[in-house]
């Protein structure tokens, strides 16, 4: 008993300095996905491209890259063989995101590796009892790029907490994981996740409710939390920080929905992800504030890049200091219902602008559409 108690203290005396040392962090990151650095640099060596990438990224004014780690839909960017992964078949198979992390470390910039959390293409097909369902026993497949698994399956939450230890274990100086944009639901209709497991589980801890209901919605939700807090946990016994990054969606009056409508909707949950505890607890929550999304959905005039600044700091608000808020803003274009809004580098600058005054961090998404529309030096204004 006193040996327990000793390591539950002295894991959250680690926890507690992790954690703290975050807060003193004022982030600029940028997001860096090797996806696109076949297009971006054709018949360029690995080597040059993550000296060309870190430096770009350095030179502009950013302390901290969020590295896409894993392709859902074509695997990793480095090279594994933990099972039922794949390499992604030209930048993993060189083994790209090594590259870019040793380069980004070795000039002072800390790397956040970014991973799904209930999508991987490979697993889905090995696995069809795995798959996130409909009530009508289909698998649920909202896009033709999407493989999601049930976050209740025991055997998928096996898997996935072996996957985070594996990928920490080859990089174990990294700042941070993320899990990146959780999702149940794409298109908030209710229709996932019935997988039979689930299904079995939930009526198990809930008798009296029904598929479906109220209850239900708290429940598919609580499964996507659990991913999260599996990642977290393995990520503090590596004594690497812990964070998660999801859009927060707008009215169209341009307040703010509440974390119990994208909790029903979505299936991701804001406030039950931010009352983790102890070793599952996040350490770092991005917040997506995307004018350009809702001015694409909307329409109208409330959604402008000065709209940016309200909707983060209703975020900073209701985060409260159970994690270390950061504000993501993108340069990206949205196609929308009303319209498809396409940023001006002026109005990335605006965005920037509206909140770099804050004191909180700030995440770009993303390096290779700076590069596309040569916005470098108006990425620099972040740092003003």
């Amino acid at each position: 008993m006193e040996v327990l108690v000793f390591i539950l203290t002295t894991l959250f005396v680690v926890l507690t300095s992790i954690s703290a040392y975050a807060q003193g962090v004022t982030m600029r990151g940028l997001r860096v996905d090797p996806a696109y650095f076949s297009r971006l640099y054709p018949n360029q060596s690995i080597e040059a491209i993550a000296r060309r990438v870190v430096t770009q990224a350095k030179r502009a004014g950013a302390n901290t890259l969020f590295l896409y780690a894993y392709s859902p839909l074509h695997g990793s960017f480095y090279r594994t063989t933990y099972p039922f992964t794949e390499v992604e078949e030209q930048m993993g198979e060189d083994n790209v995101f090594l590259e870019v992390y040793n380069t980004a470390r070795t000039q002072g910039l800390k790397v956040v590796a970014v991973i799904p959390v209930n999508d991987f293409k490979k697993l889905w097909e090995e696995h069809p009892d795995w798959r996130s369902k409909m009530r009508n026993g289909l698998d649920y497949k909202p896009f033709s790029r999407t493989h999601h698994l049930s976050a209740w399956h025991p055997a998928y939450r096996a898997w996935f907490r072996g996957y985070v230890h594996d990928l920490l274990q080859k990089f174990p100086d990294l700042y941070a994981i993320e899990a990146v944009e959780p999702t149940v639901d794409c298109f908030w209709t209710g229709e996932p996740d019935y997988n039979p497991v689930s299904n079995a589980e939930f009526q198990r801890r809930h008798p009296l409710a029904a598929l479906g209901d109220a209850t239900w919605l708290k429940f598919r939700a609580q499964g996507l939390t659990n991913l999260v807090a599996i990642m977290s946990t393995v990520a503090h016994e590596h004594n690497i920080l812990s964070a998660v990054v999801h859009t927060w969606p707008a009215h169209a009056t341009g307040r703010l929905m509440s974390s119990e409508q994208i909790r029903d909707q979505v299936g991701f949950d804001f406030d039950g992800t931010l009352n983790l505890e102890g070793p599952e607890k996040i350490d770092i929550i991005v917040g997506e504030f995307l004018w350009q999304q809702w001015a694409g959905e909307y329409g109208g005039s409330v959604f402008t890049p000065e709209w940016t600044r309200r909707a983060s700091l209703d975020f900073v608000r209701f985060v409260s200091g159970r994690s270390l808020p950061i504000l993501h803003v993108e340069i990206s274009p949205w196609y929308g219902q009303d319209s498809m809004v396409q940023p001006t580098l002026q109005e990335f600058q605006r965005t920037l602008w509206a909140i770099r005054d804050l004191g909180y961090g700030i995440d770009v998404y993303d390096h290779s559409q700076i590069e596309d529309r040569r916005a470098w030096s108006v990425l620099s204004d972040w740092t003003h």
